[in-house]
């Protein structure tokens, strides 16, 4: 999933939903984001919110989710995430903020939990010699045909044709008559 566009949209939509530029109910926001745990977060503590800047508090949770997203986390890397959550939940002291901060937090993990799966994933496929497709068919035609270049011999003859195929491989089709009833609508008769 593409956190970075889920985040940008969802603070897009709180600003618009927090200033009122536009008219954006929460019944709009749910249907669109259900139950993320970042809507749930800025709508959740609607009453902490307006205690604080809402949107120099949403400004500095953005920062900090660009600054992060899509990165390597390392562990050097968490021990800063860590620090700068502490950092942040000090200069707010608010519980609106610190839930924000805390599903960016869950975001950043879930980021990090799925590229570790991919790249199992792909040590993986790396780690086989070939595709498993491959593998079931390895050998499979080395069967009476084969030339010693390893090309195979084609059989051009017309046993095994399916009924209705002329040889060349054309299909015969059965001859019409084309024919018109008294109400004038095309009437088609296979011939005998």
């Amino acid at each position: 999933m593409d956190y970075q566009m889920l985040v940008r949209n969802l603070f897009n939509d709180m600003f618009v939903f927090f200033n009122g530029t536009q008219p954006l109910g929460l019944e709009p926001l749910i249907d669109v984001y259900q139950d993320e745990p970042l809507l749930m977060a800025f709508i959740g503590r609607l009453d902490e919110a307006v205690k604080v800047p809402y949107n120099d508090v949403m400004k500095e949770c953005y920062g900090f989710f660009k600054q992060y997203a899509g990165g390597e986390y390392t562990d050097e890397v968490w021990e800063r995430i860590v620090k700068d959550i502490q950092d942040f939940n000090q200069k707010w002291m608010n519980p609106w903020c610190r839930g924000i901060m805390l599903a960016l937090l869950e975001l950043l993990e879930r980021e990090d939990k799925e590229r570790q799966e991919l790249q199992n994933q792909g040590g993986l496929a790396e780690n086989e010699a070939q595709e498993p497709g491959l593998q079931e068919t390895e050998g499979q035609y080395e069967a009476e045909g084969q030339y010693e270049d390893g090309q195979y011999e084609i059989e051009t003859g017309q046993e095994g044709m399916e009924p209705g195929l002329e040889a060349g491989g054309e299909t015969a089709l059965p001859e019409m008559e084309m024919g018109y009833g008294e109400d004038g609508q095309q009437e088609n008769d296979l011939a005998a």
